[in-house]
């Protein structure tokens, strides 16, 4: 059954490695919380629930007591989400449904000495219920955080499946731009729609379109424009499958590229090559991080601090968008402290997207999933890399120029 990808077996050992690694035998229980999954990029936690149970609800928070010697217990709010966790765990927990957030909290033990992760992704109203009843939890967010990290070979189908998922909606999106003149609106019911069909549980992107895109739209009414001789189309997945996190950005153009475009092209092209070739087992992070600062400042014409558009330029996917415990591949101020001298390891999966801004050109971008080996990562996704060009097929009305 897809979900049940690491098996109950899997699924009890990490539940004890959680207690050997909290190394507390005072405790009464660990309790880790999960916000709805629906959240997507903007939490951590729902990842946590997955990891430990093999699945998290999309729209409702959840909830996991682990006590000494006895079956988990799993909390559910309403019919779906106990239905969802019930498939996967069968007798492996006592998956209990509650009416609704403010019961969740009710159905919590009252335990005076706890390990907790969760606490701060959950609305304040039903953390607030939580922390009353409770003396002094311990947070144990960095030991699930540092677990999900050393765990990436259970993981290694998802992240195949995330790519190829991601291959297929950037492939879907350059062919039907390629065929006629479209929106940029009709390009994203596309990505998400072959996306959603592969069976991600969620498939969004953002495109960008016209001559000299100035950033990202994630909003169908910003991309009502057709595309037309001459302007460039950019796009990025987001994809989530059974959990795990996938992405790629690829830029295409309508008729020829300008020789800046071609430049810039092969600047991100070798930007990702080298970084790809430095990620091997043991290199820090901050050391990843700091090689691809240093390569997009040399092909920024803007000063450091002064480009009208940058984002993270590498981040750790995992069971969350950016995996907490490698935030440190995504620049300075963004590790945890916890990890601040994390060290790749074989299997890791990084998504390597430079990106900056040109004058007269706009924002420009390249992006992969990359999975560590002893000999450098390899690339998860396979859709050509480069520059597409459009306007060839039978609806555009002239030939390429």
């Amino acid at each position: 059954m897809p979900g049940v990808a690491t098996g109950t077996p899997a699924l009890t050992a990490r539940w004890d490695e959680l207690w050997r690694r909290v190394e507390d035998e005072a405790l009464d229980a660990i309790v880790v919380l999960g916000a709805p999954g629906s959240l997507g990029p903007f939490a951590d936690s729902p990842g946590n629930v997955r990891f430990l149970t093999g699945w998290a609800p999309p729209f409702g928070p959840s909830g996991v007591v682990l006590r000494r010697a006895e079956r988990p217990v799993v909390l559910a709010v309403g019919p779906h989400d106990a239905r969802g966790f019930r498939a996967r765990l069968g007798d492996a927990a006592d998956v209990r449904q509650v009416a609704g957030p403010a019961a969740l909290a009710e159905a919590v033990p009252p335990l005076s000495r706890v390990g907790v992760a969760g606490l701060s992704e959950l609305p304040a109203s039903l953390a607030d219920v939580l922390r009353g009843r409770w003396r002094e939890p311990r947070p144990v967010d960095g030991h699930l955080h540092a677990m999900r990290t050393l765990h990436y070979a259970d993981f290694a189908d998802l992240a195949r499946a995330a790519a190829a998922i991601s291959d297929a909606m950037i492939d879907r999106v350059l062919a039907t731009a390629a065929e006629r003149p479209v929106s940029g609106a009709e390009l994203m019911v596309a990505a998400e729609q072959a996306g959603r069909a592969l069976g991600a549980e969620s498939a969004g992107c953002w495109i960008a379109t016209g001559p000299a895109p100035s950033t990202t739209y994630f909003e169908q009414r910003e991309l009502r424009e057709t595309l037309a001789r001459g302007d460039r189309l950019q796009i990025g997945t987001t994809v989530r499958y059974e959990g795990f996190y996938g992405q790629s950005l690829r830029t295409a153009v309508v008729g020829r590229p300008s020789a800046l475009l071609e430049e810039h092209t092969h600047r991100l092209l070798h930007m990702q090559d080298e970084i790809a070739a430095l990620m091997r087992p043991g290199v820090p992070l901050a050391a990843v991080a700091a090689r691809m600062d240093e390569l997009v400042d040399a092909a920024c014409p803007h000063p450091p601090g002064e480009d009208p558009f940058r984002f993270q330029f590498c981040h750790g996917l995992g069971l969350s968008y950016s995996e907490p415990a490698m935030r440190g591949v995504s620049g300075p101020g963004q590790a945890d402290p916890r990890f601040a001298d994390a060290v790749l390891a074989e299997g890791m999966v990084v998504e390597v997207h430079p990106n900056y801004s040109v004058p007269d050109l706009g924002h420009v971008c390249a992006g992969d999933m990359a999975q560590v080996t002893s000999a450098g990562a390899v690339w998860l996704t396979s859709s050509a890399r480069g520059l597409a060009r459009l306007g060839d097929g039978p609806g555009w009305s002239h030939p390429n120029s």
